[in-house]
């Protein structure tokens, strides 16, 4: 495929290791690098017809909003401001100012994965964005689950994401039967409608992680055992996380689960 001149431009002027080079993006930063290897391992794994030059391209700049994002709150909240919405206005405001600019589809995919990556639910998308954007979504949901292990934790130190402020009666250790139960399966939902406690969010987070080792077998199953974010293994980060914020019983039962279940 021919990528258009204004999206190879957009790339050099927003290099990942660049706008997430500040204090407060750095994790950004090692997430993106993470999202690129595993967004072109999945779509070599499945063989895909995709242009792994434009995939590169669109997973390197799928979190892009992610800085303005940083900038306007201090903290990454899609539920105050959708870094989605962010990133297509930061593209927008650049090919605008490209000269003799011609809308193709190398610009509708980018804008595509950068607005619907995490929700292709709510997108109507064309032949050509829906293989992109379902492998860099599933890439960043397979990264999700590994990173996460680098920030649960930090929260429950702050507001735990804002659970406690919204439910300050509830105990924040406990998770309803619905959420273990997708978890337990492998079966991502919707944490917006059914996380109420930050448990329930810990939960979803390793939904991420026993959904991936569902659907991409010994690929999650080797990611979850190597090093990252300062755990001898991504496996020994879950059972911090779930030590710390989950009732002794489900946290017992829970890296149980996750470690049956990578193998």
């Amino acid at each position: 495929m021919n990528i258009n001149p204004a999206v190879l431009a957009y790339h050099k002027a927003n290099r990942y290791y660049e706008i997430f080079s500040k204090e407060g993006l750095l994790g950004k930063k090692q997430h993106i690098g993470n999202v690129i290897a595993q967004a072109k391992a999945i779509a070599k794994a499945q063989n895909l017809s995709v242009d792994m030059e434009l995939l590169a391209i669109c997973a390197e700049h799928h979190d892009d909003g992610r800085v303005d994002q940083y900038k306007l709150l201090g903290k990454f909240w899609d539920t105050e401001v959708s870094h989605n919405v962010l990133s297509i206005d930061r593209l927008e405001k650049f090919i605008s100012n490209q000269e003799e600019l011609t809308i193709d589809s190398s610009i509708e995919i980018l804008r595509d994965v950068m607005l619907y990556h995490g929700r292709i639910h709510l997108a109507n998308l064309s032949a050509d964005s829906l293989p992109y954007v379902e492998v860099i979504t599933a890439a960043d949901d397979f990264e999700n689950a590994l990173s996460c292990v680098s920030y649960l934790v930090k929260e429950v130190e702050t507001d735990a994401k804002g659970y406690i402020q919204k439910n300050p009666l509830a105990n924040q250790k406990e998770a309803s039967s619905f959420v273990w139960e997708h978890f337990c399966n492998g079966e991502k939902f919707d944490k917006m409608k059914f996380c109420t406690t930050y448990a329930e969010y810990v939960l979803f987070a390793a939904t991420l992680a026993t959904s991936c080792i569902k659907k991409y077998g010994n690929i999650a199953k080797v990611a979850l055992y190597q090093e990252g974010y300062g755990y001898s293994s991504i496996i020994e980060g879950y059972r911090d996380v779930f030590s710390k914020t989950l009732n002794p019983d489900m946290a017992d039962k829970a890296i149980k689960t996750l470690i049956s279940l990578a193998g």
